[in-house]
């Protein structure tokens, strides 16, 4: 028995020593393996952040050319500005930056150009942007080398135990529990379920409301309800959404609010939208492409100024008719722009009131003699935090009748004044405001100032296309004041030659604008080039001279003149290339 019991120590302790130069054997490869893992991630996260600081300023650079395309100017049109490079993780300040990250990590800054633009931008490094995209593909990474390593060590067990003798020996009876406990293994932890990632984080979720305006090429058929078909559509698309609305606006297009979208979701609501909008156009138009279909989106919280949500949307939509693939584009909503323009809201009036505002005329151009035949009145607010205001800015935040009132009253004046004082005589246009075309109150005071002032046939007064199409039955008192006054009447913003036959009933029409889209890209775009020209012709059968407002390039110029358009305006002229005032309040 002693003999046996010997045999059996001897076994073990062969046994053991086997163990340790099989765990020694197997400790150095994994040291090795662990070194080149570590390398390779470390490779890869430079690689990776190159790459990303690549993206950041390809992003930066798309950025200064939607400026350019824009004609923004960086100091007057800072707010829209700040939104566009906003919603690309961009600030013109480093003030507004969060400054959760500034005592650990620097805030880089570039310039970013694109021919006459140099944009100066503030941006956390690339990888902090893309804090998401590094963190999930190092995950990726780790995971793919830690269950590689567990099957290379895997494999290599399998393969030393084949190897090893087995023994077994006899052990007496008063040690046959102990086995049975050795052979027991304690069972691994179960792994809690996957949680959510916003818990994993730590960051509430938080909701946006989306305001979308959309775009077609191609109108839809005459007998279809367009509002209602749309209104099942999106009820339809968007289900699961219990605020939702859906309007049909005056100029045919859709106007698409959808309330508490997750901010982790909007991207993926905007496509959807656009996806919904689209299939349900090809249900009647199926000829259309993705790139006939725009949209224009805002995201915004509850108590955004909603005349603000309205200009983004609008200019989200520009942007996207624009642009040859982007076919959706969406801006948040800038609460620090807003916010101060809501603060000093009730000033605004004070501003004018006090001639806290400069002048400005645009001239027009002749495209065959290049003199200039008339001039547009532009005016600006010196607004003391914001800088110069254009009237696109401001006017939204004026929404009392007695306050839009007082300001066309003295643009009006003002421009009298000035005409008065000119020797030579020029022709200048002014924009109403739309409320004061009905208003009655405004038109008795037309009458009592201008009855009498003898430059009166060198004003005009602008009226978009799809507000004379609306409401000429109700405007034609004061389209009667203004012939018996001799001033005239120009029809603005006009995209095709379908109603110009209408406007020959107006003798005093002294011509008609084309609108800004018809005009951007013309000379690269057939389409735009043959309603151009379908204008122009049926313009010079009715005696009504045609002219280009927004012209950006030399191209878009010489198509025009070639088509036959008669004078033209816009930044590619140096907007404004002649100030004629500067009201001060010492004026």
């Amino acid at each position: 028995m002693g003999f046996l019991n010997n045999t059996l120590y001897i076994f073990g302790q062969q046994n053991c020593e086997m163990k340790k130069d099989f765990a020694s054997q197997i400790k150095r490869p994994v040291v090795i393996y662990v070194t080149i893992v570590l390398l390779l991630v470390v490779v890869f996260n430079i690689f990776l952040n190159d790459v990303l600081h690549d993206k950041v300023h390809h992003t930066g650079t798309e950025l200064a050319k939607e400026v350019y395309e824009l004609n923004l100017d960086p100091i007057t049109s800072q707010d829209i500005i700040a939104s566009i490079v906003k919603s690309q993780g961009f600030v013109l300040d480093v003030a507004d930056l969060p400054q959760n990250f500034a005592n650990f990590i620097d805030v880089e800054q570039e310039v970013f150009s694109y021919k006459t633009v140099s944009l100066r931008l503030f941006h956390w490094p690339a990888w902090l942007l893309e804090s998401h995209l590094f963190i999930l593909l190092n995950l990726i990474l780790l995971a793919t080398g830690y269950w590689a390593g567990r099957w290379w060590r895997s494999m290599a067990k399998s393969t030393a135990i084949k190897e090893q003798p087995v023994i077994k020996p006899q052990a007496p009876a008063d040690a046959q529990i102990e086995p049975q406990f050795k052979s027991q293994k304690l069972a691994s932890p179960r792994p809690l379920p996957r949680q959510d990632l916003n818990i994993l984080y730590g960051v509430p979720t938080s909701y946006n409301h989306l305001f979308a305006l959309f775009f077609w090429k191609t109108p839809f058929p005459s007998n279809l309800d367009v509002d209602n078909y749309f209104k099942l559509v999106i009820a339809k698309g968007f289900g699961e959404l219990v605020n939702r609305s859906v309007k049909l606006l005056p100029s045919g297009g859709i106007a698409v609010t959808l309330n508490n979208i997750p901010a982790t979701e909007l991207d993926k609501y905007t496509k959807r939208l656009h996806q919904v909008i689209y299939q349900a156009c090809l249900n009647y138009r199926s000829d259309l492409s993705r790139a006939d279909v725009k949209i224009g989106v805002c995201n915004y919280r509850t108590g955004a100024d909603q005349a603000v949500v309205y200009q983004l949307t609008k200019s989200a939509l520009a942007m996207a008719k624009q642009s040859a693939w982007q076919h959706i584009h969406r801006l948040p909503f800038g609460h620090t722009q807003s916010s101060m323009l809501a603060d000093s809201k009730e000033h605004l009036f004070e501003y004018i009131k006090n001639k806290h505002f400069m002048l400005f005329f645009q001239p027009l151009f002749d495209l065959q003699t290049g003199e200039i035949l008339q001039h547009e009145a532009l005016i600006r607010i010196r607004h003391k935090n914001l800088g110069l205001l254009a009237a696109r800015h401001f006017i939204p935040h004026m929404s009392s009748k007695n306050d839009v009132l007082f300001l066309d009253k003295i643009v009006i004046t003002q421009v009298k004044r000035i005409l008065s004082n000119e020797a030579g005589a020029i022709t200048v246009s002014i924009n109403l405001h739309a409320m004061n075309w009905f208003n009655d109150k405004f038109w008795v005071w037309f009458k009592e100032h201008m009855s009498d002032y003898e430059g009166i046939s060198k004003l005009q007064f602008e009226l978009s296309e799809d507000d004379y199409l609306r409401q000429h039955k109700k405007l034609i008192s004061q389209f009667k004041c203004l012939e018996k006054l001799s001033a005239g009447v120009v029809i603005d913003n006009v995209r095709s030659a379908e109603h110009l036959a209408t406007y020959a009933q107006l003798n005093n029409i002294r011509s008609i604008k084309l609108a800004y889209e018809l005009i951007h890209n013309i000379d690269t775009n057939a389409q735009q080039q043959k309603i151009v020209k379908q204008i122009i012709n049926k313009g010079s059968e009715l005696s009504f001279p045609v002219y280009a407002v927004g012209v950006e390039t030399q191209n878009e110029l010489a198509t025009l003149k070639n088509l036959g358009v008669v004078a033209a305006q816009g930044f590619y002229f140096a907007e404004p290339l002649q100030k004629l005032a500067d009201i001060t309040p010492h004026s």
